[in-house]
């Protein structure tokens, strides 16, 4: 009884595995493939939309931010040209006023003396030393916007004051009226030379368009522009050839030996 119960269990398990070895054999590959290959490639497709989309995103952000960047650049170049323009507007009128002075000097009418006086000189350099310096300390304060830049202007300022500083020593007085004119002269260029600059900085992508230098007539009078190797020369010209480049020179020197 056993016997026979064990023989039936057997028969109906080989008709369960031949039902299945027949079931797959009447299937192919291609079928099972086609049954299922629309439900995977629809996952694929959301999967890889997905991604995509968040990929968009994180570059339009991106791209946000790089836009509100440089918008914050321009306008904080912007904000600063007008700050600094007010300053060389009041030193260029400084300037135009002992420049002024020291002309009708030069060329005097009958009975006005060639000369520049003490008196006058004290008046002038103060005011204008005053003003210049004014410049200097805005101009370093920022000089993280453009370096060489503002460094050769600073230096070409600074040079200007020690000279006009320095004529307090001379008893020439028409030297000292010489020199004032010339003095007056190298600022009022260099301040018109630096607003040219700036107004490149601040709109010249927004106008899409820069202005030209100053061209001098004469080759060897400096010009500061906003070309790296033109400030690289007028920062070692600074530096090194001027009075106030010289001094300052010997002064860390001397103040190096002594930390020696």
């Amino acid at each position: 009884m056993l016997g026979l119960r064990a023989k039936g269990q057997n028969v109906k398990s080989q008709e369960i595995v031949s039902k299945s070895c027949s079931l797959f054999q009447d299937v192919s590959c291609y079928d099972i493939f086609k049954d299922f290959s629309g439900p995977i490639i629809a996952v694929l497709i959301a999967f890889f939309s997905i991604r995509f989309a968040f990929a968009q995103l994180d570059k339009q952000h991106q791209n946000t931010l790089d836009a509100q960047k440089e918008e914050s650049k321009r306008n904080t170049k912007i904000e600063l040209f007008k700050d600094i323009n007010l300053l060389l507007d009041n030193v260029s009128s400084i300037v135009r006023e002992v420049n002024t002075f020291c002309l009708a000097r030069q060329h005097p009418a009958p009975g006005t003396p060639i000369e520049l006086s003490q008196t006058d000189y004290e008046a002038f350099s103060a005011k204008l030393n005053h003003g210049l310096l004014a410049v200097i300390s805005k101009v370093e304060s920022h000089e993280i916007i453009n370096q060489k830049l503002f460094k050769a202007f600073r230096y070409s300022l600074e040079a200007i004051v020690y000279d006009i500083s320095d004529l307090r020593f001379s008893d020439d007085r028409r030297l000292v009226l010489d020199s004032m004119h010339e003095l007056g002269s190298d600022a009022s260029c260099y301040l018109y030379d630096f607003q040219i600059c700036m107004q490149n900085l601040a709109y010249g992508d927004v106008f899409d368009h820069k202005l030209s230098a100053r061209v001098p007539v004469d080759k060897t009078l400096k010009v500061i522009t906003a070309d790296s190797d033109s400030l690289d020369a007028l920062l070692n010209h600074f530096s090194n050839e001027t009075n106030w480049g010289k001094s300052w020179k010997s002064y860390e020197n001397e103040a190096k030996e002594k930390c020696s």
